[in-house]
């Protein structure tokens, strides 16, 4: 599956140019919760992620009661980076303040096929979690 993702040059932290900022509605049929390399909760949902950009920044909206307990409802990133398969919005992909915050995600990871957003990812530092959101 992974072969089948857009491509996308390297620009991490917009280091070789400015990324173009886009809000998205993304619904979503299945979501993984991922901790330990192993899914510790998955399932099936007509959930939805709502992301708006105001003033650059992304703020996020997933109102789902199956996967709430193991991700914020709300919450931002001021970051956006492209690297080959996908389009990362971060908070701090430098890791330069260390601050994390439970349940808060990280890194957001977007992934294209013909430039249909297909799959959407939330990387979690505390507790180390990765949540997979499936077309």
């Amino acid at each position: 599956m992974a072969d089948n993702w857009d491509r996308f040059p390297s620009n991490i932290g917009e280091t070789l140019g400015l990324i173009e900022r886009n809000s998205f509605s993304f619904n979503y049929s299945r979501f993984e919760v991922w901790q330990g390399g192993a899914c510790t909760y998955s399932g099936n949902s007509n959930g939805q992620i709502i992301a708006k950009v105001n003033n650059e920044d992304l703020n996020v909206t997933i109102d789902d009661l199956m996967i709430n307990n193991h991700i914020k409802k709300q919450f931002s990133f001021g970051e956006i980076s492209t690297n080959n398969d996908r389009i990362m919005w971060s908070k701090d992909i430098f890791n330069s303040s260390d601050k994390v915050e439970r349940n808060n995600p990280d890194i957001s990871s977007l992934f294209y096929i013909q430039g249909v957003l297909s799959k959407v990812t939330f990387t979690i530092h505390d507790p180390n979690t990765l949540v997979e959101f499936y077309s």
